[in-house]
């Protein structure tokens, strides 16, 4: 029999009391709808803090200032456009600069799904900002902190062996116990793992469902496909959380119809933490503005600085996404209309009068239009040759997909060749190392 629905986590609740104190103050801070000006003032004072203590205390932007003939303040966001791009490829190649020959040992580690993983250093007291970010953005969707959530997450594999390892993934199983958080695996998402995540959320019946977008969407196509039951309305489910991967609007319509529950986007990355989240009422992800400068240049490559206080501020950090910002002046993004994607993201196909590149979310945008297809991915075989694989609910006649696509992509594009691309239906798409659905395979 399945345990009763269970509150929420009182132990959380006074462990975490002084988080919770921070979150009420952010709370209300967002809830004032300051304007621009105001906003603008405040990162341009919490830089000028950051900045300082960059040039004070950290020897990797002492040199940084020298190298690249940088100022002591700045009089508006814009002005960090005159900031060298920090990338990822610049902390690897000057890593033991960046930890200080090995006196900083703490890191955040992305899951290099994308390339080379890439290590930060990490404060003792930063998770306390990261979570008050988290939460604020959940508040919006009606989420309390400790409130019941079911997690379809991975990164399993940073935990490393060993005994340093088995400690790591001790202290996880804690804190989800004292955020009240039920942990599922993404990674696994085989027939028999679906419906034991089913079961699971019918059980808890949770406050929250969050998780990848890919590992949400085959969930919900699951439940969807079998026409499994819920159960009876009201439940207790106010919003589902799609992290750490693109949202379509069809994969939005699903979870939303399966779920019954709002569909919220959550945008960050290993590095900076949650730093943008949507709200109920629109598509728009809205960034945190006291916690993050978002500045987007003319090709949408978005560059954030942190304004929160860490041991290693990033300052005008080139994630590595594309983004359509709204919400803008002179590049000073205060929202995004969607987020596109890595700058790499980009299919190539022949056209009348050469190569076209394409932004990788419009084929997929098109093919999830399709009747069946659920998931898009890409090999690119040659520069002016695609091969797309389809997976689908139900067997394709590719030859007609083929005439769907080509029909839609030359309402934009009408120079597009359509022998340059090719169909292969999938039963299972790759992953990557992170757990991630992969749109791109080798």
């Amino acid at each position: 029999m399945a345990a009763p629905p269970v509150g929420r986590s009182l132990p959380g609740r006074v462990l975490l009391r002084a988080r919770h104190r921070s979150l009420k103050r952010a709370i209300a801070r967002y809830s004032q709808s300051p304007d621009r000006a105001w906003i603008e003032r405040q990162q341009v004072r919490r830089f000028n803090q950051t900045w300082a203590y960059c040039l004070a205390e950290v020897p990797f932007y002492r040199a940084w200032r020298r190298e690249h003939g940088l100022p002591e303040r700045i009089d508006r966001p814009s002005a960090l456009r005159s900031f060298p791009p920090l990338t990822k490829e610049i902390l690897i190649a000057r890593q033991d600069e960046v930890f200080q020959g090995g006196r900083i040992v703490d890191a955040y580690t992305t899951g290099g799904s994308t390339g080379q993983p890439t290590r930060y250093p990490r404060g003792a007291d930063e998770v306390g900002h990261r979570w008050v970010d988290a939460y604020l953005g959940r508040h919006w969707a009606g989420i309390r902190p400790t409130d019941p959530s079911l997690l379809l997450w991975g990164h399993a594999h940073l935990f490393g062996s060993g005994l340093r390892g088995r400690a790591a993934q001790a202290r996880r199983r804690v804190s989800d116990a004292v955020m009240n958080i039920t942990r599922l695996n993404a990674y696994d998402l085989s027939e028999p793992s679906l419906r034991a995540h089913y079961t699971a959320l019918r059980s808890h019946d949770p406050i929250s469902l969050e998780g990848y977008t890919s590992a949400v969407f085959k969930l919900a196509r699951y439940i969807e496909s079998n026409r499994l039951d819920l159960g009876p309305l009201p439940r207790r489910l106010r919003a589902v959380v799609l992290c750490a991967e693109t949202a379509s609007d069809a994969d939005v319509a699903l979870v939303e119809r399966v779920f019954r529950a709002p569909a919220v986007i959550e945008y960050g990355s290993a590095e900076t933490g949650v730093l943008a989240m949507s709200r109920r009422d629109t598509r728009d992800v809205r960034v945190f503005w006291d916690s993050f400068t978002c500045l987007v240049d003319d090709d949408g490559e978005l560059h954030v600085t942190t304004l929160n206080p860490r041991l290693f501020p990033l300052v005008h950090y080139a994630v590595g996404d594309r983004v359509v910002p709204s919400d803008v002046i002179d590049g000073n993004a205060l929202a995004f209309h969607a987020v596109l994607g890595r700058r790499q993201d980009v299919v190539r196909v022949a056209a009348a009068d050469g190569g076209l590149d394409l932004s990788a979310i419009l084929p997929v945008h098109i093919l999830k239009s399709y009747p069946g297809i659920v998931g898009v991915q890409f090999r690119q075989v040659s520069p002016e040759e695609l091969r797309i694989y389809v997976e689908a609910t139900r067997q394709l006649d590719l030859t007609d997909v083929a005439r769907y696509f080509a029909r839609e992509l030359c309402r934009d594009h009408p120079e597009f060749v359509r022998s340059s691309v090719s169909f292969t239906q999938i039963s299972e798409p790759a992953r990557t190392t992170a757990g991630k659905h992969a749109l791109f395979v080798a």
